[in-house]
């Protein structure tokens, strides 16, 4: 009889060990919480979301030459660019657009950018040409500028464009102007006078890649949120809600 109850308390004993076991073996395998991450995929440390509307406020909106429609309104391609090359490249010239183009072609939103042969599908017409010739296409306005762009758009959506530039420059200058007047022609029209390191400075230099917040820029312009014809306090919204 004795030896039946140690039996039994024995039991119980084990039971209740083997039960607080299993529970904290359960306790110990619950899922950690999630922790969304603390900055956005645009964030560049450093630069704060004021800095990048200010930015963003010079280069988008005023262009300093227009005919037609609204300079304070947001504008960009929506349907894929493809241009044509006319006169007096080097291969260095050549080597320098692809390269941008290429990486431009990495943008999420960004309709992409070609080459083409097609003198019909051409929306974009690219000139190396002399300072003379360049005048004659692009207008007496641009006197003593070494490349210039122009753009038309229909709704706010830049439909086509003209881009030359002057072949009487050292490679190096050629190099900076490829790129930036692209840049200006994608829908960021207007050079800065705040960043000296950008692509877009304007006063001389001879940057030979766009900055991070150059490329931010861009990714913002291109970004789904950004749509044809906002005004620069919409644009100041979609940036707060995107840059953190």
């Amino acid at each position: 009889m004795k030896k039946y109850i140690i039996f039994i308390i024995t039991f119980l004993v084990v039971g209740v060990i083997t039960f607080t076991s299993i529970f904290i073996l359960s306790s110990s395998q619950k899922e950690e919480p999630i922790v969304e991450d603390e900055h956005s995929k645009f964030y560049i440390p450093g630069v704060s979301v004021e800095d990048v509307i200010l930015y963003f406020n010079e280069v988008a909106f005023g262009a300093e030459f227009i005919n037609y429609g609204d300079p304070y309104k947001l504008q960009k391609w929506n349907d894929p660019i493809y241009y044509f090359l006319t006169g007096d490249f080097t291969e260095e010239d050549l080597a320098t657009l692809l390269k941008f183009n290429n990486w431009l072609n990495t943008i999420e939103g960004f309709p992409g950018i070609h080459e083409t042969k097609d003198v019909a599908k051409t929306n974009l017409n690219i000139y190396f040409c002399d300072k003379e010739m360049m005048l004659a296409i692009m207008g007496n306005e641009f006197e003593g500028i070494d490349g210039a762009v122009n753009y038309w758009y229909t709704d706010d959506i830049i439909d086509r464009a003209t881009i030359c530039y002057r072949t009487d420059l050292e490679q190096k200058l050629r190099n900076s102007v490829i790129i930036e007047e692209i840049y200006n022609g994608l829908g960021l029209i207007q050079d800065t006078s705040l960043r000296e390191d950008s692509i877009i400075y304007s006063g001389f230099s001879m940057p030979q890649e766009l900055t991070k917040i150059d490329e931010l820029l861009l990714k913002l312009l291109y970004s789904n949120e950004m749509k044809n014809g906002m005004s620069a306090k919409q644009c100041e919204e979609v940036i707060r809600q995107l840059y953190y």
